[in-house]
């Protein structure tokens, strides 16, 4: 139950769902010309506020900076690599073809760079599914991922998977026994920046001696003034997904989990 809630109640915290539940509440309450008004205004004023790209890079930065970029080369070796799930591929969309790339496919090309650069002898990919969010795919994400490491150069025999946590801790959880029947416990865990911080004390917490190594990066470098200052989606999302994290650390230190 914790899980199902955590996944659909925070939606309404967030600038978009909170707007769009301010404007259905208006919409009730209409014969009442003043909270109509408010309450109209305010969704506009959320979503105005976190569609600007420096709204969005402020909440992102928050959590990035954390973790600076490190070259591969200067990242110390590890006895295991593991790379966090989330969209980092899917089934072919051609039948017959290999697997795409999805929006965090980054995370799994930089731990085949680090496996190429000899940091560490295992790749562990961690992540299952959520049958009440996901749609059924020819492959899981977990198969996709493997086949993709293969393809850029991971051994079969160092790949390891993890295919049943549904959120970070169970990232963790889970994949602390796999590594530890391997003696495995200093890692380089990848994960996309923002999510670094969260990710990084849910593993320490598990057991792992842990050596960040983030990617996906989105505020590094300048942004134009027109990016900065005009409202669009990117921004609204880059938005939410900051604010997500945010919620996210909030609630596992409220648990225990950190």
């Amino acid at each position: 139950m914790f899980l199902i809630l955590s996944k659909t109640l925070p939606v309404f915290m967030y600038p978009f769902g909170l707007s769009l539940l301010l404007l259905a509440i208006a919409s009730a309450l209409r014969r009442r010309a003043r909270w109509t008004r408010a309450l109209c205004f305010s969704a506009f004023l959320l979503l105005l506020l976190f569609s600007f790209g420096e709204a969005s890079q402020l909440l992102l930065g928050s959590l990035e900076h954390q973790y600076a970029p490190v070259p591969i080369a200067a990242v110390p070796a590890a006895q295991a690599i593991v790379v966090l799930g989330g969209d980092d591929s899917s089934g072919p969309a051609v039948p017959g073809e290999g697997p795409e790339l999805g929006k965090g496919s980054g995370r799994l090309l930089y731990a085949a760079r680090l496996f190429r650069a000899g940091k560490a002898p295992l790749v562990l990919f961690a992540g299952g599914a959520f049958p009440f969010l996901t749609v059924p795919t020819p492959i899981s994400e977990a198969q996709a991922s493997a086949q993709l490491l293969k393809e850029w150069g991971v051994s079969e025999q160092a790949i390891l998977l993890e295919d049943q946590s549904r959120n970070t801790r169970e990232n963790a959880v889970n994949s602390f026994p796999i590594l530890q029947r391997r003696g495995v416990s200093r890692i380089l865990l990848v994960t996309s920046a923002f999510h670094m911080p969260r990710a990084s004390a849910v593993f320490r917490k598990a057991g792992f001696q842990v050596i960040p190594a983030p990617v996906d990066f989105q505020t590094i470098g300048d942004r134009s003034l027109f990016s900065r200052f005009v409202p669009d989606v990117d921004s609204l999302s880059d938005s939410q997904v900051a604010l997500k994290e945010w919620l996210g650390l909030f609630v596992y230190r409220l648990r225990g989990w950190v």
